[in-house]
This record gives structure tokens, C-alpha cells and sequence, in this order.
């Protein structure tokens, strides 16, 4: 037998394994637009480079590379946007009884969440739950991430309400944002922001 054809025998076993591993975890979402390398990768199967239609699938560790963003829409209608060298690991996302709870205490990076409001009625309560924050929103666009030196939550539809590891809390409308400084806060003062500030933080996620 050639060495060639030795190797492809035996690497055959390891794709096929990764092969069921993705079969068996249900797609929560699908890829709407990619700029850049982003990759869903899950400790039972190889990397996959991500392009638009592709599924993101439960228990994905999704990534993003230097200058590289990524939008997914998952299920219910979120819109995640994720800017550059970032992670989400996607097992977290749940739903519990009529409302939905996203766990992104494994999340680095910028993102904007972005739920649209049905005409008909209001959407029921999200919490995030982030490494510095916890973030509960309704039909809201919002971006979350680092700015200047700290974490920041700015609103650019709806309301959120943010809670700081450290315990500060505020309440936030739309053209509204807080910074969360690095080192935690016990209070937050909110602050309308101004254009220059609003399309610092867009840019980091579109």
C-alpha cells in the first residue's frame, strides 16, 4: 500500500466522525454576510470557514479574524453582528419559556443585537449575559463592546437595561449609551451620544 493511500485510510475515520458530530447539532441560525475570515469550529469537528447561507450550528464556537466582521440571523429573528477578533460560542443560546436568554459570558469582542419589533406585538424580554454586563432588551438595536478604553452599551432603537458586574445599573432609550469601565463601575451614568461616538462604535461591527 503507498504512503498516500495509507494516510487518506486513516484520516478517513476522523472526518467521518466530524461529519456526524455536525449532523447531530441542529442549526439555530444561518450566516447572512461575511467580511473577512470567520470561522464555526466545535471541539468534535474541523474549522469551518463560514461564507453567507451557511448554518450556524448549536454548541458552534463562531470566530473572527483581524478586520473581519460576520452577520448571523438565528432563530426568533435576532440579528447578531460580530466585529473583529471576536468569539461566540453559540451552546449558549436558549430559550426559556416566552423569553430568551443569550449567554455570552464566553464572548470577546463587539457585537450589535439587532430584533426587530413585530407590527402586530412586542417581542418578549432578552438577557444577555456578557462578562461585564447584563443586558435585558425588547425589540431593540444596541451595540455592546469595547470603545475608548472601556465597555460601552449605546441604543439605537428600543430600550435596554444594563447591569454592571460591579453593580451599577442604568436604564437606557434610544440615541442613549454608558460606558462600563473595565474594572467595573458602581454607577453608570448615562449620556446621550453624539455622531462622531455612534459611528466609531458601528463601524467596529458593519
Amino acid at each position: 500500500m503507498s504512503p498516500t493511500r495509507r494516510v487518506l485510510l486513516l484520516a478517513a475515520p476522523a472526518i467521518l466522525r466530524g461529519a456526524a458530530a455536525s449532523a447531530a447539532r441542529p442549526a439555530v441560525g444561518e450566516v447572512s454576510a461575511v467580511t473577512g475570515a470567520a470561522t464555526a469550529s466545535h471541539p468534535d469537528d474541523p474549522p469551518r470557514p463560514l461564507r453567507p447561507a451557511a448554518p450556524v450550528l448549536l454548541d458552534d464556537i463562531l470566530g473572527t479574524g483581524a478586520g473581519a466582521r460576520l452577520a448571523c440571523r438565528m432563530e426568533g429573528g435576532m440579528m447578531l453582528r460580530l466585529g473583529e477578533n471576536a468569539t461566540l460560542r453559540v451552546d449558549a443560546l436558549t430559550l426559556q419559556g416566552p423569553a430568551a436568554r443569550v449567554d455570552l459570558r464566553s464572548f470577546g469582542g463587539a457585537l450589535l443585537f439587532d430584533r426587530p419589533t413585530p407590527p402586530a406585538a412586542p417581542l418578549p424580554a432578552t438577557t444577555l449575559h456578557m462578562p461585564w454586563a447584563r443586558i435585558g432588551v425588547r425589540g431593540t438595536r444596541f451595540f455592546a463592546g469595547p470603545l475608548d478604553d472601556v465597555h460601552a452599551v449605546f441604543v439605537a432603537r428600543g430600550q435596554v437595561e444594563v447591569e454592571a458586574e460591579g453593580g451599577g445599573r442604568a436604564r437606557l432609550e434610544a440615541g442613549e449609551g454608558v460606558d462600563v469601565p473595565l474594572t467595573g463601575a458602581a454607577t453608570l451614568p448615562v449620556r446621550r451620544w453624539g455622531p462622531p461616538r455612534i459611528a466609531r462604535a458601528m463601524a467596529l461591527v458593519e
